[in-house]
């Protein structure tokens, strides 16, 4: 079976594997041990309270942040090459999986000065090396997909919150990665925006599209994960289908802050 999204073959492969990883900064350790599996074609909600490492998970499988020590797999292949490889190697093989890895952050980081169109098509134009008719045409199918076609003349300043974050999206989904992930793609966002971003998200997760989502909007890791992880101080605590989470957590930790988040 393929992905309706990216093509993608679902096999028994996790699409994204973490063993053993760790994230110091000087004497802080901000990830401690991290075991984590995703498999092909499903979401992944991480949850948590505030400086549990959800964030730095999501960097380090994207090496933005590199990893202390473990190591981060991308469809079965490792996220970077070993020291024996020359520096330039490294750099080309990373850059080439990182085109496999999309990622959504908090804020929008779009370009100020291209129009909504303009900053989808950056990434074909530059890393894809695509002509700019292809591009976009690319550009205004993926703006279609998050339904902003009529907003592609417009520039980020004449975009809401929740549009911004959308054309975000379709940045990333138009290089066609095999996962995406989402740092807290709508913590940014006044309270009634929030949905238009979480029901592009549902689509993209209904479709078949492998993602990790770092949230704290507890409705859409409940209804729209496939699995829930939850994180507390660098560690996974507890992980498991939404239904087993929310409604009969194992651990007590667990217990506590969904009591305190769920109230």
């Amino acid at each position: 079976m393929a992905s309706p999204v990216t093509g993608t073959s679902l096999t028994n492969v996790p699409m994204v594997r973490a063993r053993a990883l760790t994230k110091s900064f000087g004497d802080l350790e901000v990830l401690r041990g991290i075991d984590l599996e995703v498999p092909a074609g499903q979401t992944t909600a991480v949850i948590g309270p505030s400086g549990s490492g959800k964030s730095t998970l999501l960097r380090c499988i994207n090496y933005l942040e590199a990893p202390t020590s473990g190591s981060v797999e991308i469809d079965g292949e490792p996220l970077c090459l070993g020291a024996g490889a020359s520096r330039w190697q490294r750099e080309r093989y990373l850059n080439a999986m990182r085109t496999k890895v999309g990622m959504v952050f908090q804020r929008f980081n779009l370009f100020p000065h291209r129009t909504a169109l303009g900053n989808v098509m950056e990434g074909l134009l530059i890393v894809r090396r695509l002509a700019r008719e292809a591009a976009a045409e690319r550009g205004m199918a993926m703006l279609r997909r998050v339904g902003l076609e009529e907003k592609a003349s417009s520039y980020p300043a004449q975009l809401s919150g929740g549009q911004q974050q959308r054309v975000a999206i379709a940045r990333a989904l138009v290089m066609e990665p095999k996962v995406m992930l989402f740092d807290e793609a709508t913590s940014a966002l006044d309270p009634e925006l929030v949905e238009e971003v979480l029901t592009v998200m549902r689509d993209l997760a209904e479709g078949g599209l492998t993602m990790i989502v770092v949230t704290h909007e507890m409705g859409f890791a409940r209804d729209a994960a496939s699995q829930v992880v939850f994180m507390d101080r660098g560690a996974i605590v507890e992980e498991g289908p939404p239904d087993h989470i929310f409604a009969s957590p194992a651990h007590e930790r667990t217990r506590v802050f969904l009591r305190k988040v769920l109230r």
